[in-house]
C-alpha cells in the first residue's frame, strides 16, 4: 500500500516543506469511505457552458471534453482516515475529512484526420466543499481540486439517513457593500419516510455497482440515450468506475498580473479502489433544496432549479479509494 517517491521525469526543483505543511504530497489513500449519491436533473447545453469554461476554453480546443449526461450527481462523504501513501508521509499520520461535490461525467475527445474520436470518460466536479484546511489546500495546489470550506450535516451510513446541509461563506449578492456571511447553501431531505434505515444493499464489486447505476441511469432517459449513445454500445452498462479518472482546471493567479494564471493546466488523476465493501440503493423519495447566491452560481451553471427539486435516484457506498498522482493532459506554455 505504501509507495515509494519517484523522480520528476523534468528538471524540476524539489519541493521546500516548511514547518506546518498542509499540502502533503499525493498519492492519497482514503480509508472507510462512506457515502451517499443523489442523481439530479440538469442541463446538458449548461454542463457543456461549463465544460468549455472551464477545460475547453482555457486550451484554445486542444482538448474537447463533453457532458455524457443530463444528469449530475451530488455526493456526501464521510471519510475515516485521509494520508499520503508516500512512506515518509504515510508515518506521519492520518486525519478525517468530510467532502461532498457535484460530479459530471464527461466524455473527452481527440481529433484523428480531422475526426473527433472517444479518447476517455473523466468526472468532473466543479464544486466541492470540505472540513478541514489540509483538503483544502492540498487538493487545490497539487490536483487542482476546486475545493472550499463548508458545515455539514451528513448522517452516519447504516442510520437514519433524512437531512444533509451544506453551510459556506458566501456573498449573497455582488455589490461593494455586501460583506461575506456563512450561509445555507442547500440541503437534501428524505421526504418519505417509510423506511427509517432506507440502505438497501445490493452491491460488492466497484464493477457491479457501476453496471447497475448504468442501468438506471438508461431507465431515466431512454429515448435520449436511444438518439445520443446509440453507437456507444452499452456504455452505460459497461461503465467501470476503476478505470474512469478525474479531470480538473489546475491553475494559479500570477503575482504581478493577478488576472492571468502564471500556471493552468488541464490534469487527470485515476482513482483506484484497493477494497470495496458495499454498497446498493438508498429507498424512499428525497429532495434537493437549493440556494441562489450570486458568488455560487450553482443552479445556473450546472442547469439545476433554485428551491425545491426531486432527486431521481439515490445510492450509498462503503469502500477505500485511493487518489493516484495526476498527469497533465495539457499545459500553458509561458
Amino acid at each position: 500500500m505504501l509507495r515509494k517517491q519517484h523522480p520528476s521525469p523534468l528538471n524540476y526543483p524539489l519541493y521546500v516543506e516548511r514547518g506546518g505543511e498542509y499540502a502533503f504530497p499525493s498519492p492519497y489513500l482514503h480509508r472507510d469511505a462512506r457515502l451517499h449519491s443523489f442523481l439530479l436533473p440538469a442541463n446538458s447545453e449548461k454542463l457543456q457552458l461549463l465544460c468549455d469554461k472551464c477545460l475547453n476554453n482555457p486550451t484554445k480546443g486542444k482538448t474537447n471534453y463533453q457532458p455524457v449526461l443530463p444528469y449530475v450527481f451530488l455526493v456526501f462523504a464521510k471519510v475515516e482516515q485521509v494520508s499520503s501513501t508516500q512512506e515518509q508521509y504515510y508515518q506521519r499520520g492520518w486525519l478525517k475529512e468530510v467532502d461532498v461535490a457535484f460530479w459530471i461525467l464527461t466524455a473527452s475527445f481527440k481529433k484523428v484526420a480531422s475526426v473527433p474520436i472517444l479518447n476517455g470518460l473523466a468526472w468532473f466536479m466543479p464544486y466541492i466543499f470540505v472540513d478541514k484546511p489540509f483538503a483544502m489546500v492540498a487538493g487545490r495546489e497539487t490536483f487542482g481540486f476546486h475545493k472550499g470550506m463548508a458545515e455539514f450535516t451528513i448522517p452516519n451510513l447504516y442510520e437514519k439517513a433524512d437531512l444533509f446541509t451544506i453551510d459556506t461563506t458566501v456573498f449573497e449578492s455582488f455589490s461593494p457593500t455586501t460583506e461575506a456571511t456563512k450561509q445555507r447553501l442547500l440541503e437534501v431531505s428524505q421526504v418519505d419516510f417509510s423506511s427509517e434505515v432506507p440502505h438497501l444493499k445490493r452491491w460488492h464489486t466497484v464493477t457491479e455497482a457501476a453496471s447497475q447505476i448504468g442501468l438506471l441511469l438508461a431507465k431515466q432517459q431512454s429515448s435520449w440515450m436511444e438518439k445520443m449513445l446509440k453507437p456507444a454500445t452499452n456504455l452505460f452498462s459497461s461503465l467501470d468506475f476503476t478505470t474512469t479518472p478525474l479531470v480538473f482546471l489546475k491553475q494559479f493567479r500570477d503575482v504581478h498580473n493577478p488576472n492571468q494564471a502564471c500556471y493552468q493546466a488541464i490534469i487527470e488523476a485515476n482513482i483506484t479502489f484497493p477494497k470495496f465493501r458495499e454498497g446498493g440503493i438508498l429507498q424512499g423519495k428525497y429532495e434537493l433544496l437549493l440556494n441562489h447566491f450570486d458568488s455560487h452560481p450553482i443552479a445556473n451553471e450546472l442547469g439545476l432549479k433554485i428551491g425545491r427539486q426531486d432527486i431521481l435516484e439515490a445510492f450509498w457506498f462503503d469502500f477505500d479509494f485511493i487518489v493516484e498522482n495526476g498527469r497533465e493532459v495539457w499545459k500553458a506554455s509561458g
